[in-house]
């Protein structure tokens, strides 16, 4: 059942947050161009008011803006890598606005004693030692696309979606996919949100930036990944509002909105996010439908999917105190989600449903808390918790059994399996990050995060479910020390880490007979790595990680989910040894024209490869098993160019060679061990690609603008921008490829193109987008030929306002 309560109560708070009354209190302005000796512009250079804690970074011209309340004297620095630091005080008590140009000039003094005061997030992201890309969400914030379309445009990363709006996706990052790779939201482990609190559903508004981890983690993050991770760094603005609400083909709908208030005085600070997603999902797919009475297939044809609806809803409110003595920052909040789904096929699209359904919903209560210079100067701590409520519920009841033309013949049980089976997961979540900065180029720093998930399950349908009544538990443990040392050129850690889990479930059958046993799980293991980078010149940065590090089961993969996917008690922890290396080089063609190239080399080595089991014959229940060695080679290169505030094009292309090392396959029952060889030993794992690209570019067609007495060119009046993005993804096998040319069982090479065009009004506060996806309607599939949608159309509103509040 669809509710129609969920959809009204968001709409409304959009409208109660857009009409809320907004006071304007007087900003002040800083700006500026800041060039070398020779006149040319300098790209990147920082701005730093140190009594604020405040800063920026100069655009591709060299000009720089900072706004806030300025009622004094300030000390303003301008520095940039080899050039001398330039001082000056600025008196916003006489004059509120003020442009102050500067020419820095080049250093006298070696490199290494060049001291960077302050950079921007995303430079400093991108600066660190671990091999990382970083994603400036503000520039997609007109557009509807969400955090999977973000980061399927990233060298390294390929989503592969079962479906449309809502699908089940699998994220594939350098050749670790699934569970393998870990998800974050401001450094907080999303793994157990719900299924509604997914990157298919958070809309990218709800980020400042997205930070793509590739191998070695920030030991802050205090995660057992694999070997690679998302971190969405949510917005930090004190002051704003943005609200934004699309529609598009097959009736799908996605409303948002962001709001800040941060009042100066006291420190009182309230955050509001809120979501909205609906589609009917109602695309055409070419399949051949299977008819009823002769269980024989027809000729392929295009049918509509028609039972696909999917909606979600989300609200997170926070409520705090900010800049106190005890506190930088202190927030109490609650996350409220939930979502329905229509499950429209199994694991292929063999298996089609009628009737079958999800349902979700969750309840996070959270508490975080920072704090600077803690008892003492250069001691940081960070906490945070929350404890997740969530009930999950699968049902299909319906005695009918469909085709893709829909039509139906009566059945003795379900489409699959009769079930109203419901799952209740709680989970408490500690996570914490102690460091201290022992001088200015040496620090230490020590995380721990603690998850302690437990499962209850009940059936109306099958009510006495003997297994119902064993535990269904996991904890984890992580415990991290680093060192870090930083100067000027040259930034490294070293790490260990230690890894505990312990978990309670039960097998299939007991030796003899046909009962479940309880089991019981305990593990631990040790891992270590290190992480540098060095600036070869002020715009040449080399990179290498090596990190030895294990990712223990998770608790679909143990527990499973009662649906989709049985458990496995017996799983080990997938360990692998990872290396990275690259670099990154930035140059500048005259003032206005700018260059980034980027490479990175990756080598794998994983045993005990935790994936779906590929030999199962169902196409809707298997499990989770180990299948032995990994090996992956890989490289990625990415080209950006930038072209004044006009032009902007990039391009990457990502190729991963991952080869099945496991010689011999070991599987025990109730009459042994059997060992027989594996018949895809030395061959690519399948349905993993391993050949894809991306090529995007924008334009700025048309804007309204002034030019400043120092040159200064700024945006007051209207933009039209308009932008192309194309995703190539080469022809792979999704079952074992040893066939070769025999085997039909691949996904053929993709070609998707895609077009924007936005029109922002009164410098960016409202703002109209149209979007179309697929444009030439070419067939895409993914995991196991799930066709995905067709030609899309979709129209974004949005309104944004950043000016101080009441």
């Amino acid at each position: 059942m669809k509710s129609t309560f969920i959809k009204y109560s968001i709409l409304q708070l959009f409208l109660l947050v857009a009409l809320t009354s907004f006071g304007q209190n007087e900003e002040s302005i800083l700006r500026g161009k800041i060039v070398d000796e020779n006149g040319m512009a300098i790209h990147g250079a920082t701005v730093f008011i140190s009594e604020l804690n405040k800063g920026t970074v100069t655009d591709i011209s060299g000009f720089y803006k900072l706004t806030g309340r300025f009622d004094k004297n300030y000390t303003v620095s301008y520095s940039f890598l080899g050039y001398e630091t330039e001082i000056r005080e600025v008196n916003f008590s006489v004059e509120k606005n003020q442009t102050i140009p500067i020419t820095l000039k080049e250093s006298t003094t070696s490199l290494s004693s060049v001291s960077i005061i302050a950079k921007s997030k995303v430079r400093k992201a991108r600066e660190q030692a671990y091999a990382v890309n970083v994603i400036k969400a503000e520039e997609l914030y007109n557009t509807g696309a969400d955090m999977n379309q973000v980061l399927n445009n990233t060298s390294g990363v390929r989503v592969r979606e079962n479906g449309g709006l809502g699908s089940d996706f699998s994220f594939s990052l350098n050749g670790f996919s699934g569970n393998q790779v870990k998800f974050f939201l401001d450094g907080i482990p999303i793994d157990n949100f719900g299924s509604s609190l997914t990157l298919n559903n958070f809309p990218v508004s709800l980020a400042e930036t997205v930070e793509v981890y590739k191998g070695v983690l920030p030991i802050t993050l205090g995660s057992d990944a694999l070997g690679g991770a998302v971190n969405i760094v949510t917005r930090s603005a004190p002051n704003y509002l943005d609200v934004s609400y699309g529609y598009g083909s097959f009736n799908t709908h996605k409303a948002n909105v962001n709001f800040a208030y941060t009042a100066p005085e006291s420190g009182f600070t309230t955050r509001i996010t809120a979501f909205y997603n609906y589609s009917d999902n109602n695309y055409k797919v070419d399949v051949q439908p299977i008819d009823l009475i002769t269980n024989q297939r027809l000729p392929e044809q295009e049918v509509e999917r028609f039972h696909d609806t999917y909606q979600s809803a989300t609200i997170h409110a926070e409520v705090g105190l900010v800049n106190k003595p005890y506190a930088d920052k202190l927030l109490i909040g609650l996350i409220a989600s939930g979502n329905d789904k229509d499950i429209q096929t199994g694991v292929t699209m063999d298996q089609v449903f009628g009737a079958r359904t999800a349902q979700s919903s969750v309840v996070i209560p959270t508490v975080k808390y920072y704090k600077t210079d803690l008892f003492k100067k250069g001691l940081d701590f960070k906490l945070y918790a929350a404890y997740n409520m969530a009930k999950n519920k699968f049902i299909d009841t319906t005695r009918v059994r469909y085709n893709w033309l829909q039509e139906t013949v009566p059945t003795t049980s379900a489409e699959f399996r009769r079930t109203q089976l419901e799952n209740k997961d709680k989970e408490g979540l500690l996570t914490s990050n102690l460091s201290y900065a022992i001088n200015k180029a040496h620090s230490v720093s020590l995380n721990y995060q603690l998850t302690d998930f437990d499962r209850t399950s009940s059936d109306v349908e099958n009510p006495d479910n003997v297994t119902f009544q064993f535990p269904q538990h996991l904890t984890k443990q992580t415990l991290g020390l680093a060192y870090q040392i930083g100067y000027s050129r040259f930034n490294g850690t070293i790490f260990s880490k230690y890894y505990i889990l312990n978990a309670q479930s039960f097998s299939n059958t007991s030796v003899g007979g046909s009962d479940p046993i309880r089991k019981e799980t305990n593990l631990d293991n040790f891992g270590y790595g290190a992480a540098a980078t060095y600036f070869v010149l002020p715009k040449l940065q080399a990179k290498a990680s090596l990190e030895q590090t294990y990712r223990l089961p998770e608790s679909v993969e143990l527990l499973g989910d009662g649906l989709f996917t049985r458990r496995n008690p017996d799983l080990k922890p997938e360990r692998s040894l990872n290396f990275n290396f690259g670099g990154k080089y930035e140059f500048a063609i005259k003032s206005d024209h700018v260059v980034s190239i980027e490479a990175n080399y990756l080598w794998r080595k994983s045993e005990d490869f935790i994936r779906l089991d590929q030999a199962q014959s169902q196409p809707v229940d298997r499990q989770y098993v180990n299948i032995g060695n990994v090996d992956t080679n890989g490289f990625e290169a990415d080209l950006r160019y930038q072209w004044s505030n006009k032009l902007r094009a990039g391009a990457n292309i990502t190729y991963q060679r991952i080869i099945d090392k496991q010689e011999f396959l070991t599987s025990t029952n109730l009459s042994g061990t059997i060992t027989t060889p594996n018949l895809n030993y030395n061959y690519k794992v399948p349905n993993i690609p391993y050949l894809f690209g991306n090529f995007n570019a924008d334009y700025t067609v048309f804007s309204n603008s002034y030019t400043t007495d120092i040159g200064e060119t700024e945006r007051v009046k209207n933009r039209i921008n308009i932008g192309y993005s194309l995703n190539y993804v080469h022809e792979y096998f999704f079952t074992p490829n040893q066939l070769g040319a025999n085997n039909q069982d691949n996904i053929p090479t993709q070609l998707s193109h895609n077009a924007l065009a936005t029109y922002e009004i009164d410098n960016g506060k409202f703002n109209i987008s149209f979007e179309v996806r697929n444009i030439t309607n070419e067939d895409l599939f993914d995991n196991y030929l799930l066709q995905n949608p067709g030609r899309s159309y979709f129209i974004n509103l949005r309104y944004f306002l950043d000016k101080p509040l009441f």
